[in-house]
């Protein structure tokens, strides 16, 4: 018992030692970090040269939103992280900027979704035909999102000892409901819909055959638009694609991807900067002039735009009400979007949607801010990126224009409550007993008790009341009536192609598409204005409070099993979510 405690106080002693530390070293240095990072947003700090290469690196993760982000992000962003906005536009400059002569894509395994890779493939199509110009891509081991994206490449390269992993579309949910009925707590469930399954993990240990079915639907169409539009890149057949998928193709001798037509040629790095410099025209002695999206973007873009202009929100990551930068809070983007309404040097709004939902309450905060925007008479267009689902649907369904990519991920309206009772965790296992006086019968709501079968029909009523407004949002934003919405709603996810034939989204495209779309409605002609909201402020709290949450994270990762860990936050998470949530489950596509 001594060792045990002497160790716990050695642990928090060593922890906040090095919070100290962290704190005095962000001090001394985080002054310049954020002028530094202050004055990047603002203006160029980079030039192009003459015979550059854009170079997109397909590595770490890949988010929507561009890097006018809070210091609590930069920190909480790994080191190879890039985001979806610098990429194509970067692209789009690239197809008129002399001093850029071609793409090269490193295909290094980007995390991103399949929409994002669509918008990225979409870019560099539209980039060939503007421009002419070549694109390159080399890989060593290339992962099948970074080869869609990078199909339409002119020429394609292959590490010889590496591997071209083509495998199809696979949804994988994890279920908690063993592990919750391990430590005693129960998940009361209250939900509207057939196909709303993101209560399942906490009710049932694998997919209903509703769930089954919705899931088989949308990735199926997903899975064939990818292989159809590899097929048409490549010059080969559909069932050619769907063979070697079959085949386990990252598993395969190398030369069989070219046999298939897959890639073009097997040649390491360094030989594929050997081509690159011949069609530059340099010699072997001299270096390649390679520049990021980021480069690009600093020399040619500024957040500075003056004037009239069209707003570009980001809406990316879970709903909540309040919360950390990770995630979409009302709190927050309420009175962004009211602001918004009221400058007259905004003429109209792109709402970027990457979202699969959350707080019902938070939901309904965001739309009718929105709805407001739309009262001034300026238009709304939406830009679904991977997910834009239950309550990311609910705040895109009164936008005048909905745009999503075929792979976009959307719909599942419908809403749910979630309970939990840890009365036999608290007994049984912790040894923790409760006890209440009450003056009326249902005073007592609490989690150390069950529901009562009356507390269940109020709470009931209350996800139905949600569930109706939710519906009804959808019918006045889409032009049609509660039942049409109904008869497509229950929970349902669609892929982008099938919402699009049910009336769930307008129009394919990504958020270029909406911003034309809204600057044209606005009336604002063709050289219109882009200004990303909200603008940057650098916080020197929000840093120190990052650095140390993160440090902290680091030490238990370190400390405890990484599983046992998981499973404890996850539970941490369900307790803290609101109790009425309009969200689909988390899902990996891979």
């Amino acid at each position: 018992m001594n060792k045990f405690v002497s160790s716990l106080l050695g642990a928090f002693t060593g922890t906040w030692i090095a919070f100290f530390v962290i704190g005095i070293f962000i001090f001394f240095s985080g002054i310049a970090m954020i002028s530094s990072l202050a004055s990047s947003t603002i203006s160029p700090i980079a030039t192009i040269g003459d015979n550059a290469i854009l170079r997109i690196d397909l590595s770490g993760s890949i988010t929507d939103k561009p890097y006018n982000k809070s210091l609590q992000e930069l920190v909480n962003n790994d080191g190879n992280a890039s985001n979806l906005y610098e990429i194509l536009g970067a692209i789009d400059h690239a197809s008129t900027d002399s001093n850029i002569k071609g793409i090269y894509i490193n295909c290094d395994g980007a995390g991103m979704g399949v929409a994002s890779a669509t918008a990225i493939r979409n870019a560099l199509i539209s980039f060939k035909k503007k421009s002419g110009k070549w694109i390159y891509a080399y890989g060593n081991d290339i992962a099948q999102g970074d080869y869609y994206a990078a199909s339409v490449a002119d020429k394609i390269f292959l590490n010889p000892a590496g591997a071209l992993d083509i495998h199809g579309l696979t949804s994988s949910i994890l279920f908690y409901k063993g592990l919750l009925d391990k430590i005693g707590v129960e998940m009361q469930i209250i939900r509207v819909g057939t196909y709303k399954s993101a209560v399942e993990p906490f009710m049932l240990t694998q997919m209903s055959e509703a769930n089954k079915q919705q899931t088989s639907a949308f990735i199926g169409s997903i899975w064939k638009n990818i292989t159809s539009d590899i097929a048409s890149s490549r010059k080969v057949n559909a069932d050619d694609v769907q063979a070697y998928s079959d085949s386990i193709g990252a598993f395969q001798d190398a030369k069989i991807a070219v046999s298939k037509k897959f890639v073009d040629e097997l040649c390491y790095e360094h030989q594929v900067e050997s081509k690159l410099r011949k069609l530059v025209g340099i010699t072997e002695t001299d270096d390649l002039n390679f520049v990021s999206p980021s480069d690009v973007m600093n020399s040619v873009i500024t957040n500075n735009s003056s004037g009239e202009h069209i707003a570009i929100v980001y809406a990316e990551g879970e709903i909540n009400v309040d919360g950390n930068s990770s995630s979409i809070n009302s709190k927050d983007i309420v009175p962004e979007i009211i602001k918004l309404a009221n400058d007259k040097s905004v003429k109209g709004l792109v709402l970027r949607v990457n979202s699969p939902g959350g707080s019902a309450f938070a939901s309904e905060q965001i739309w009718e801010a929105l709805d407001f925007f739309k009262s001034k008479n300026k238009p709304f267009a939406v830009s679904m990126g991977d997910y834009a689902a239950s309550g990311g649907y609910y705040i895109s369904a009164g936008a005048d224009r909905i745009f999503a990519e075929k792979t976009t991920i959307t719909g599942s309206i419908g809403i749910y409550g979630m309970i939990p009772n840890v009365k036999r965790l608290a007994n049984d296992k912790l040894g923790i007993t409760a006890d209440f006086v009450s003056t009326s019968p249902n005073s007592n709501l609490s989690a150390f008790e069950p529901l009562t079968p009356t507390q269940r029909n109020a709470i009931q009523r209350n996800v139905n009341r949600g569930y109706e407004l939710f519906v009804a949002r959808c019918a006045k934003g889409r032009h049609k009536t509660t039942d049409e919405i109904k008869a497509i709603a229950e929970g349902r996810v669609w892929d982008g192609e099938s919402a699009k034939e049910i009336g769930l989204v307008d129009q394919f495209g990504g958020i270029e598409d909406a911003a034309k779309w809204v600057a044209n409605k606005a009336k604002l002609g063709r050289d219109f204005k882009l200004k990303i909201y909200p603008e940057f402020k650098p916080d020197f709290i929000n840093l120190l409070y990052a650095t140390i949450e993160k440090s902290a994270t680091i030490r238990m990762q370190q400390s405890y099993n990484p599983e046992l860990l998981r499973y404890a936050l996850t539970v941490q998470d369900i307790l803290n979510k609101d109790r009425i949530q309009c969200r689909m489950e988390d899902i990996c596509l891979y």
